[in-house]
């Protein structure tokens, strides 16, 4: 009796685990703009990004021609509107990252998760499960100069067999 007792819970534990989606949220995103060249061009991409329902802070540095930015507590950030908004101000972006704080391992085995209606797909996953601040690296032509996607398109493959009904991006670690 004790062993199917043991059995039960292992399964239902097994179920809740695998079933149960990633408790995360995204915590801080660093971007680098290309063409930053005096306060005012800096100024204005902080303006065009704070204008962003789900931004709680934006710190630009012109020096290093990048920004942090804080993100609301419970808002579904869209990586995509970042870098539109930073083209709306006339620049383009070099990079973007982001952490994303996990409260749950996830694995990379299946080289995607799914967060907030979007799926993210791992570009060369490392097949160790994550846990804790996780720095991802965005890739696409929204994301990176135009040699560098050039690279790095063979290697936008979505081999996860998820449907999602949001956005699908392409991640690095």
């Amino acid at each position: 009796m004790k062993f199917i007792r043991a059995i039960a819970v292992m399964s239902f534990l097994w179920c809740f685990f695998c079933i149960a989606p990633a408790q995360a949220q995204f915590q801080t995103i660093f971007i680098g703009v290309n063409g930053l060249t005096c306060s005012q061009c800096s100024r204005t991409v902080e303006m065009s990004i704070r204008k962003l329902d789900f931004v709680a802070d934006v710190q630009m540095n012109l020096e290093h021609t990048e920004g942090k930015i804080f993100l609301k507590t419970g808002k579904k950030t869209d990586m995509a509107k970042i870098a539109q908004a930073v083209f709306d101000a006339g620049f383009s972006v070099r990079y973007l990252q982001a952490d994303l704080v996990l409260n749950s391992a996830i694995s990379t085995a299946d080289q995607c998760f799914n967060y907030q209606g979007d799926e993210y797909v791992f570009v060369q996953a490392h097949k160790q499960p994550l846990n804790g601040t996780v720095h991802l690296k965005f890739i696409g032509k929204k994301f990176l100069p135009k040699n560098e996607f050039r690279k790095m398109e063979p290697l936008m493959v979505n081999k996860c067999s998820t449907t999602t009904t949001g956005k699908t991006y392409f991640v690095a670690i």
